[in-house]
């Protein structure tokens, strides 16, 4: 039978837009563009079904500084130029490569994950910390705070920006990973996968303040002692049970707040109704947190719908899940796709409010964990290493079910 989704993108190395003819080769020349260290993780879509403002359908992708010689870490994917089938798509620096220098700090330094609110608005997570899963011979650069960026999606404009204390994000530790919004309550929370203090950053916009819920079950372990983790036939297991939590998931209604590790199968929530009122201690958020048992694999990204079903990727079994809380054990989870090829580590989910969710899949595992074969093959011809995938959900964004909101020109 017919796969249930399309392969929109795929390239073996990323390639980006460059300003100037000889620029690339520059870079190269310099180091400042390795295309080895480059990899696409995030994404998002912005059009007129997501937002009224965003007049042309645009995707919105992210490659991690992980690693030095990324030119660019926030992109939006260049509209095919037609002609050539075999030139890869390009990468447009976004809003600019000069708004992305990695040698200063009030600069983007480095984009895990962005969510486009109905406004037209993108929030951008900049980790701050550079380098890290690769280090340089100067070594993991962690001379920049993390931050928040409100950027306008149809001028390109960053609005406004917020540094995150060091007592929220740990500046030489945190590795801020995905972000949901409560548009209502213009909130975002945000997964810190660092180290084995992984913890909820909860963002307030109106007041400018951020809070830090770490817990138990947001840490690697416990629970992830003994998660059996085997991707296309190599155990990674000891290599990634030390990563907490990763992918997270805002219910429709905006109450709760669902988490899992990048390293343990356990699913969790919270009251997001509690975690969101600053008032409220840990101690009473914490008593709130629910264990939904073992998923049938790890996810990399999740997202509800606003049908109030839950998808997550499944990196042992190159599969889509989705989910019904309540409805049934979260082991139970339905298989919606798979491919060994096409759904090889989804990294992150993306709405377009037609209808389907975006998914970005890069075999990151071949990256982040030498010494393990297989590793990343970038020589021209081969098997294609990251590709933006559309399945037909037959839902929209969480964020469209949230009260009094309304979700583009098309709501």
């Amino acid at each position: 039978p017919a796969a249930p989704y399309e392969v929109l993108h795929e390239w073996v190395q990323v390639e980006y837009e460059w300003e100037r003819i000889g620029d690339r080769e520059r870079a190269l020349a310099t180091g400042a563009f390795q295309p080895e260290n480059n990899m696409l993780c995030g994404i998002k879509v912005c059009g007129p079904a997501v937002a009224a403002r965003c007049a042309d359908e645009q995707i919105f992708v992210t490659v991690p500084r992980w690693a030095a010689g990324v030119p660019a870490t926030l992109n939006r994917v260049a509209r095919d130029p037609g002609g050539c089938a075999e030139s890869p798509t390009l990468l447009q620096p976004w809003p600019s490569m000069e708004a992305q220098t990695p040698d200063d700090c009030s600069k983007i330094q480095y984009v895990q994950s962005m969510e486009i609110d109905p406004d037209g608005v993108m929030w951008v997570v900049d980790v701050g910390r550079k380098y890290f899963m690769k280090p340089p011979e100067t070594g993991i650069d962690n001379k920049c705070p993390p931050k928040i960026l409100l950027i306008d999606v149809p001028s390109g404009e960053i609005q406004k920006t917020w540094i995150i204390p060091d007592h929220i994000a740990p500046y030489n530790a945190s590795f801020l990973n995905d972000i949901v919004l409560d548009v209502p309550h213009q909130v975002a929370y945000i997964s810190d996968a660092g180290g084995p203090n992984s913890a909820i950053v909860v963002f307030d916009r109106a007041a400018g303040t951020f809070r830090r819920f770490e817990h138990a079950s947001t840490r690697p372990f416990p629970g992830n002692s003994g998660a059996s983790i085997v991707i296309q036939g190599t155990d990674y297991s000891s290599s990634i049970n030390n990563i907490g939590t990763d992918a997270i998931g805002l219910t429709p209604d905006g109450n709760t707040l669902y988490y899992c590790h990048l390293g343990g199968l356990t699913m969790y929530s919270v009251n997001a109704t509690l975690l969101r009122d600053f008032g409220n201690a840990d101690s009473s958020v914490a008593s709130s947190v629910v264990n939904h048992g073992q998923m049938p694999s790890n996810p990399d990204g999740m997202s509800f719908g606003s049908d109030g079903k839950l998808f997550f990727g499944g990196l042992t079994r190159d599969a889509l899940f989705r989910w019904q809380p309540g409805a049934a054990p979260v082991a139970d989870a339905e298989e919606v796709a798979h491919s060994a090829a096409d759904l090889w580590w989804i990294d992150t989910l993306g709405w377009d409010n037609l209808g389907s969710l975006y998914m970005l899949s890069n075999r990151l595992n071949t990256f982040l964990f030498p010494p393990h074969p297989p590793q990343m093959n970038f020589t021209p011809g081969s098997a294609a290493n990251f590709r933006i995938v559309k399945f037909p959900a037959g839902t929209k964004s969480y964020m469209c079910a949230q009260e009094g909101v309304s979700c583009g020109s098309q709501a």
